[in-house]
């Protein structure tokens, strides 16, 4: 790559000039550092980090929220205990993927990252945390139902860990095992939290199982099979503080 020079004018803008016209004794400055002469030249041809396109929050979507904000604002979220289920995968890219490219060459092939859509490996767990405490990391070993759900979560850790909470409240979202009607039998005698549909970013258990996925991407070890992966997933689990 070639040196970059900056014709100065008196207004302070500059001109970039490749080496082969730039005339010694003119009112030059060179750019010999590489760092400048590589993010000037960058500048001059318009490749710039780009975010990903972010739609607005609407306004029937926000005033929702708001009203569950306001139905609870007086509920002792001591008591609250919140639950989830995440996949853990063995491809542990997160998508967080930048490139350097012009306006309009999105789609170029360049600028893309191939992706494979099938399914990938790896492991479904389920958890939930409450003020002091958290349930135990359970493992779902295939799809989730709601017989499973019931089978495997609900009747032997949800039920014993409300009745140890006293005053407990529980909170899960409103994924189709959830809300199925053997769940919802399962759970007649559990207070119950409601719980706007498509918010996971209010429920402090995502943020919980995010620095899970975060600390297993810092493992100085890659992990190649799912046994190890959720082998992992559960060290750090009841390792949390």
């Amino acid at each position: 790559m070639y040196p970059l020079c900056m014709i100065v004018g008196s207004s302070g803008q500059g001109k970039a000039l490749p080496q082969e016209d730039w005339v010694p004794g003119s009112h030059v400055v060179l750019l010999r550092e590489k760092t400048a002469v590589f993010g000037v030249w960058l500048w001059h041809i318009i490749l710039r980090l780009r975010q990903k396109f972010e739609l607005q929050l609407a306004p029937q979507r926000h005033n929702d929220l708001l009203q569950i904000a306001r139905a609870h604002w007086r509920t002792k979220w001591r008591y609250v205990v919140f639950s989830d289920e995440s996949r853990f995968c063995l491809d542990a890219s997160d998508g967080r993927v930048l490139v350097r490219r012009r306006p309009g060459e999105r789609l170029q092939p360049t600028c893309l990252r191939p992706r494979y859509t099938g399914p990938t490996s790896g492991g479904m767990v389920w958890g939930a945390i409450s003020y002091d405490s958290r349930s135990t990391l359970m493992v779902i070993p295939r799809t989730l139902t709601g017989n499973l759900y019931v089978t495997l979560v609900i009747k032997p850790v949800v039920l014993p860990f409300m009745s140890s909470i006293q005053g407990g409240v529980f909170q899960q979202d409103n994924a189709r095992p959830h809300t199925a009607v053997v769940t919802q039998h399962a759970l007649h005698s559990v207070d119950m939290l409601p719980w706007p549909s498509r918010s996971p970013d209010l429920s402090p258990i995502e943020y919980v199982l995010d620095i899970i996925g975060r600390q297993l991407q810092r493992h100085p070890q890659p992990t190649l099979t799912t046994p190890v992966l959720i082998d992992q997933v559960q060290l750090t689990w009841n390792s949390m503080p």
